[in-house]
């Protein structure tokens, strides 16, 4: 039996094998740098017979290099001509090829429907993130933090470079609050886009999230409702940006502790948890009714 996935094999020829193409319709852009690759599973490092699960594996490329490590590979794929691909390609391989949306991730379901033993979580996750949905992938894995062991990830450089923003910075927004909250993230490495096929406009970026013991602070509808109002209007003061929610900017300044005159992104992680906190008291006080 053949077992092609025991060694790297340059993905422009895996395509030509199966008479395919790189589709924009699903963002497809496969990584042929093999030292990228490689530094990509070392990062994960899975440990022998770990259950790692792969977020839109494409060709295969990075799920063989996990596989040559040791790790058994849950490999969630939208595209069925690629599903199709793995299937051949990992023939024998300790691989599970699933349908799968990773901007619909939801791994406590793929645990109870046994695609992972309920042993394995929390696991260890990986994928070279399709940029058009990264912002929606990156979603989901705040939401399955507590599910997550670590996660690398191929993202735009440009996206990382949000995510370990400093308040204060041009590049500190909404996601740096919400990941930052949830996770540690430590840039990896830069990928030039000549390390794809086909090549992107953009460059790339590695990353590896590790989820915090105790979250900077937790995700709820207060908390998601004062930093959309804070970012949403970057250039005013955070007592006129608060306006916008039903309730006093001023009341729900002075809860939080907070100088109204300061714009939302000087404000650290804490401070938006101490701003939707207040925001929280003061709509339970004038809805008792909904608490």
């Amino acid at each position: 039996m053949s077992e092609r996935w025991r060694v790297f094999e340059d993905p422009r020829r895996v395509l030509r094998r199966h008479g395919l193409h790189a589709k924009k319709r699903y963002s497809q852009n496969f990584l042929v740098a093999e030292a990228v690759v490689e530094a990509i599973a070392a990062a994960v490092g899975p440990r022998e017979g770990e259950h790692v699960v792969e977020l839109g594996p494409g060709l295969g490329t990075l799920t063989a290099a996990l596989l040559r490590r040791g790790a058994r590979v849950l490999a969630l794929e939208l595209d069925p001509d690629m599903r199709a691909v793995l299937a051949d390609e990992l023939r024998g391989a300790p691989a599970d090829v699933r349908a799968g949306d990773a901007a619909a991730l939801d791994l406590e379901a793929l645990a109870a429907e046994g695609a992972l033993p309920r042993t394995a979580l929390p696991v260890a996750l990986t994928g070279n993130l399709p940029y058009a949905v990264t912002g929606a992938i990156l979603q989901r894995l705040v939401a399955e933090a507590r599910r997550l062991d670590r996660a690398v990830l191929m993202v735009q450089r440009e996206v990382l470079q949000r995510l370990v923003a400093e308040p204060g910075t041009k590049a500190y927004g909404v996601p740096s609050v919400f990941v930052q909250a949830r996770f540690e993230v430590e840039a990896l490495r830069q990928v030039p886009a000549g390390a794809f096929h086909p090549a992107p406009k953009v460059a790339s970026a590695v990353l590896r999230l590790r989820p915090r013991v105790v979250p900077r602070a937790e995700e709820t509808p207060s908390l998601r409702a004062v930093v959309r109002a804070a970012f949403g209007r970057r250039r005013k003061t955070l007592r006129n940006a608060l306006s916008v929610l039903p309730a006093s900017a001023d009341a729900l300044l002075e809860g939080a502790g907070i100088d109204g005159a300061r714009r939302g992104e000087t404000l650290s992680v804490e401070e938006f948890a101490r701003l939707a906190a207040s925001y929280a008291t003061i709509s339970s006080q004038r809805s008792p009714s909904s608490a």
